[in-house]
């Protein structure tokens, strides 16, 4: 009897022993794995931050839902998501890629993105032979409807394989190309947009005094007219010594200050700057009549009708107007409490010079 319970003791230890020495498998620690290519057959992107992962759980379909469960900037890095089944997606760029995948217990995910894209640097240009990039630029690149990204000045991006629609502006100017890049490419392309920059300025009379306020208006339009007798407008600003961007070619600078209205022509050459003054031909006159309720600016011819053409006016004791050289009627309207009966008097504009009428009797 001892002696079989002597050798039941020790087969119980042996047994305790041999489950002790046995090893336990452990739990892996992650159970996602990415890795990412720019094309097919490439090297792996490694440790790239322009890589960005996203999990998203799977709805019913299958499709991608908008339960983010995780996700990094990097093409390869590891993650441990609970089991189910889900949508990775993997972004360079503006390029995206979906992949359905499991995760199941006990097991690692292996994920692999293949952008099938290359590297494009677009250089915008105001001309060909321009060495620098025009930082205003702005290029918009296009693939169908499944790819688009934008630009200012000269940047590198990645894009998708194939056909790309390149379209660039600075200011008005506008440039469009299509050019084709392959998977793997490390491509440099410069965008030429035929543009330069405008400064308008104005003076008075040749050789007369500047033009420094700024109600005065610039307006660049298009020498050609349209079917209804108006010509396309292009760019415009108030003040004199402003930049204005503009397409090259040529154009007409029309200046517009008080009631006078003048347009010269000029050209723009792509990458340069174009300085334009206007001649006005033009002077200012200034009124004031401390009780009038009323000043208008009258032509002195009259009409078949008797009646003179208003040029310009106010309510008001004291109007000042920008006017073509010539002789003008000023119109003084009172009050009909002040029982004063309307008075008119003459006065002359001379080109770059002030005329000032102070109306008191």
């Amino acid at each position: 009897m001892r002696i079989s319970l002597i050798v039941i003791s020790v087969l119980f230890a042996s047994t305790a022993l041999a489950q002790q020495a046995q090893p336990q498998v452990p739990k892996p620690q992650i159970n996602v794995r990415t890795d990412a290519v720019l094309f097919q057959g490439g090297p792996s992107l490694g440790n790239s931050d322009r890589v960005r992962w996203d999990f998203y759980k799977a709805d019913s379909t299958g499709a991608r839902s908008d339960e983010n469960v995780g996700g990094a900037y990097d093409a390869t890095f590891e993650e441990k998501i609970p089991p189910g089944k889900y949508v990775a997606v993997a972004a360079l760029g503006n390029i995206s890629r979906d992949i359905p995948f499991d995760v199941k217990d006990g097991a690692v995910a292996e994920l692999k993105a293949n952008f099938e894209a290359a590297q494009l640097t677009i250089i915008p240009k105001r001309s060909a032979d321009s060495k620098d990039a025009e930082p205003q630029a702005r290029v918009e690149i296009k693939q169908g409807t499944g790819f688009s990204d934008s630009i200012y000045g000269s940047k590198e991006i990645f894009v998708p394989a194939g056909e790309l629609k390149l379209e660039g502006r600075i200011g008005p100017a506008r440039a469009e190309e299509t050019i084709s890049v392959k998977a793997g490419e490390i491509v440099s392309h410069d965008l030429v947009i035929p543009s330069g920059v405008v400064v308008a300025n104005a003076v008075y009379k040749d050789g007369g005094r500047p033009v420094e306020t700024d109600n005065i208006r610039f307006e660049t339009i298009s020498p050609t007219e349209t079917l209804d007798g108006t010509r396309e407008s292009i760019a415009g600003t108030y003040g004199v010594g402003k930049l204005m961007q503009m397409p090259a070619g040529d154009f007409i600078m029309r200046a517009r200050l008080g009631k006078v209205t003048v347009e010269t022509p000029f050209k723009v050459t792509a990458g340069q700057r174009t300085n334009v003054t206007v001649n006005l031909d033009a002077g200012v006159l200034a009124i004031s009549a401390p009780d009038a309720q009323r000043i208008d600016i009258l032509e002195t011819t009259k009409d078949l009708q008797g009646t003179q053409k208003e040029v310009s006016g106010r309510y008001g004791i004291s109007h000042q107007e920008t006017l073509r050289p010539g002789n003008y009627s000023v119109k003084i309207t009172y009050d009909k409490k002040t029982q004063r009966e309307p008075k008119e008097v003459s006065a002359t504009v001379t080109a770059s010079e002030r005329t000032e009428l102070n109306i008191t009797q």
